[in-house]
């Protein structure tokens, strides 16, 4: 199992004139590895769950999403995750956000 960070899917279920702006901020966000940002460590997705099961993984990645995003973008919530798995075994997601 692969995840390609770059193809984050990400949907809102309102809208708002900010709405281009949090999500440039969620991709750059999700699109980060964790441990890579000189300032901040923490910044970005921590992939340690790939190679888990399937299950597994697909919760770990949820929770990071969901804390991370919590964390570095407080004007929304994520309502939802969606998960495919592709026919050459990658996990795509689906990420649908709220107005916090």
């Amino acid at each position: 199992m692969n995840i390609d960070l770059n193809n984050i899917t990400i949907t809102f279920d309102y809208k708002s004139d900010e709405v281009y702006d949090i999500k440039r901020c969620l991709e750059n966000l999700y699109q980060t590895s964790e441990g890579t940002c000189p300032l901040d460590r923490e910044f970005g997705i921590n992939t340690e769950f790939l190679g888990m099961p399937i299950d597994v993984a697909k919760n770990l990645f949820a929770v990071e999403i969901t804390q991370k995003t919590d964390r570095y973008e407080p004007r929304v919530t994520v309502k939802e995750i969606n998960f495919e798995m592709t026919f050459d075994g990658q996990l795509k997601a689906e990420v649908i956000i709220t107005n916090g």
